[in-house]
């Protein structure tokens, strides 16, 4: 952790967290959708990256919002640069689904673990992607 502490250290709590967290990401893998309810996050950033986080955790499977459709919903239509650099700063990928959100347009965009990645992900999903977009 980033106090210097094991989770075993910080008590049982911590301990919990991380067994349902890899118990929802083993869950994640063996399925094409995703389990739900997500383990509890305690997420840290400004105030807009945890917003951004939250709002993306909440996402339904199977729908890929844009930055700026991001940016309107949480009533800053003018933040599409802003929710693109909280999105790559995201700390928990997959949990936090940052692979779903697209560029302006429908494109697939980029993705902090690389494109391949973000279209694996998205086809584990049943996520079909157009053609030029899968060929990038």
């Amino acid at each position: 952790t980033g106090d210097g502490q094991s989770s075993a250290e910080q008590g049982p709590s911590a301990a919990r967290a991380l067994r349902l967290g890899a118990r929802w990401l083993a869950a994640y893998f063996e399925r094409h959708c995703p389990p739900s309810p997500l383990p509890p996050l305690a997420l840290s950033g400004t105030e807009f990256q945890v917003a951004v986080w939250q709002w993306l955790a909440a996402l339904p499977a199977g729908q890929l919002p844009t930055y700026g459709e991001i940016a309107r919903a949480l009533g800053n239509p003018g933040a599409c640069r802003a929710v693109g650099q909280a999105v790559g700063a995201n700390p928990l990928p997959i949990l936090i689904p940052c692979h779903r959100v697209l560029a302006a347009g429908g494109q697939v965009g980029g993705y902090s673990s690389g494109l391949p990645r973000k279209r694996w992900l998205l086809a584990h999903e049943g996520i079909a992607l157009r053609r030029s977009d899968a060929e990038r």
